[in-house]
């Protein structure tokens, strides 16, 4: 017999079984977050179309957009609004709270649930000229978030290459240009963006 006491640790099979786990293990990690970044922008696409059509079916039963019109948030069951201008789009205060409360309080058309967006905040109306970078401005009522900035670029990147032309600053999704380095284009890689954004979806007309 050897004097003294054998020497233990791993042998090589040993270590290389350990870090193929380990590998796996992060691989399934990195999978599952793209599968939940995925999930999160089909649901940003759908929630933008339930909206999209909530508007429509409004507008064909009553004849009017939701809240065009309103002078102020109607306390009345009462599906729309008169003694104000009408002009097709949700460009006051009143109009914009009144909005809301005929899609989801009069006529349930939507669900209080249905204006919270993936990135934790509701869905308010905003309405002017969303003009940046040089780029034609285009004016109307848009899906807007409360504060600046507040949205995922990636993310909002990658609904823009779905359902628009994929340019931060055209077409009917658009960023306000601040932070510069978040203006992609269609030749971004969104999911190698980070930081936030102040992200406008175009409702009305």
């Amino acid at each position: 017999m050897r004097g003294g006491k054998e020497q233990q640790g791993f042998t090589l099979v040993e270590l290389a079984i350990v870090l193929v786990i380990i590998g796996l293990i992060l691989g399934m990690a990195f999978k599952g977050k793209d599968l939940i970044d995925g999930a999160k922008v089909k649901n940003l696409q759908a929630q933008y179309n339930k909206i999209v059509a909530a508007v429509n079916i409004y507008y064909e039963k009553y004849g009017v957009y939701p809240g065009d019109g309103c002078t102020a948030t109607p306390a009345a069951p009462a599906a729309t609004c008169a003694g104000g201008t009408r002009n097709g789009l949700i460009d006051t205060a009143a109009e914009q709270a009144a909005f809301w409360v005929f899609l989801v309080d009069r006529t349930n058309i939507l669900q209080a649930s249905d204006r919270r967006s993936v990135f934790g905040q509701d869905w308010n109306i905003w309405n002017g000229t969303l003009q940046a970078g040089g780029a034609a401005g285009l004016n109307g009522s848009w899906l807007d978030l409360p504060g600046v900035p507040q949205s995922d670029p990636r993310l909002v990147c990658a609904l823009d290459r779905q359902m628009d032309d994929g340019v931060w600053n055209t077409g009917r999704m658009r960023t306000n240009g601040d932070p510069v380095a978040l203006n992609y284009t269609a030749a971004t890689d969104c999911w190698s963006l980070n930081g936030q954004s102040n992200f406008h979806m175009l409702l009305l007309p």
